[in-house]
């Protein structure tokens, strides 16, 4: 699932801050270490051998299983070209935190890569503290109960075995939208009983598809608890990680042929730019076409 860790890198001290979670997902999957740089199309050949150099400095302190390779292009693109010949991909990089602006901003290579390399990316906000480098003690995984948010499990439970870290699961319950329906007319009473029930229904529906899950990872012996929320889907993911500190956030991303709830452009860019934690993002699979 893991081949290689694929690390875009712009000769900032920001992109290297991707480097310890990297690091630390290598050498517990196996893969191989990727670094690459990307300079301009027109880029003179010293600016590519200055390119080269940096990144065999860096490979020098990150072990024996190390690849370089210096692309002429455009970022964004290059990561993505580069990504398809690998053998099975993860890309780990930087975004700009709130408190700085590095090379490669959130919103645009890194937006773009994660829309357009079909593989996972793992998107660290530059800035943050992290509590232990390159490790991973528990994970955070969203669900909302459909297969498309699914699909970001098989990463997070073969991350969860090769860390053996602890796995979260956690769907939100948006009750606040059954209420909101409640008007200010005489059968409100009756109506919030009936909507009341709704919303009881819907948490319930949640617990067992939650507990179903969970109960199946344990007998594959990972470790795992699962959580139901209520209220708004961004609030409350995002008042839970605060509070639980995962080390890792596993989610989905929707794809062509489709839309998750936990979409990246809502809930999970909010989860990566108000949270604390790292953020991998899982596209899932497009949908095979009959005919």
């Amino acid at each position: 699932m893991f081949g290689t860790v694929l690390i875009p890198l712009d000769g900032s001290e920001l992109a290297e801050e991707a480097l310890p979670n990297a690091k630390g997902i290598a050498e517990r999957t196996g893969a191989v270490l990727h670094l690459v740089r990307v300079v301009p199309i027109d880029a003179p050949p010293d600016e590519a051998a200055e390119a080269r150099e940096y990144l065999s400095r860096l490979a020098g302190q990150l072990g024996d299983r190390v690849q370089l390779s210096v692309r002429y292009g455009h970022p964004a693109a290059e990561i993505i070209d580069l990504a398809q010949e690998l053998a099975d991909p993860i890309i780990v990089m930087t975004t700009h935190g709130r408190g700085g602006l590095g090379r490669w901003l959130y919103g645009s290579v890194a937006d773009r890569v994660v829309r357009g390399a079909g593989v996972p990316v793992l998107l660290i906000r530059s800035g943050l503290p992290q509590r232990a480098l390159g490790e991973v003690r528990s994970i955070m995984v969203p669900l909302d109960g459909s297969p498309l948010a699914e699909a970001a499990l098989p990463y997070a439970v073969e991350l969860a075995r090769r860390f053996d870290a602890e796995l979260h699961l956690v769907r939100v319950v948006e009750t606040p939208e059954i209420y909101a329906l409640l008007g200010t007319h005489a059968q409100a009473a009756a109506s919030g009983e009936v909507l009341a029930e709704i919303a009881q229904q819907m948490i319930d529906d949640a617990s067992n598809y939650l507990n179903e899950l969970a109960e199946r990872l344990r007998a594959e012996g990972v470790r795992v608890e699962s959580h139901v929320l209520e209220g708004l889907a961004i609030e409350q993911l995002l008042a839970f990680e605060r509070e639980r500190q995962p080390d890792l956030v596993v989610m989905a991303t929707h794809g062509r042929g489709g839309l998750s709830r936990v979409i990246f452009g809502s809930v999970a860019e909010h989860v990566l730019r108000e949270g604390n934690a790292p953020v991998m993002l899982v596209r899932p699979a497009e949908p095979e076409e009959n005919g």
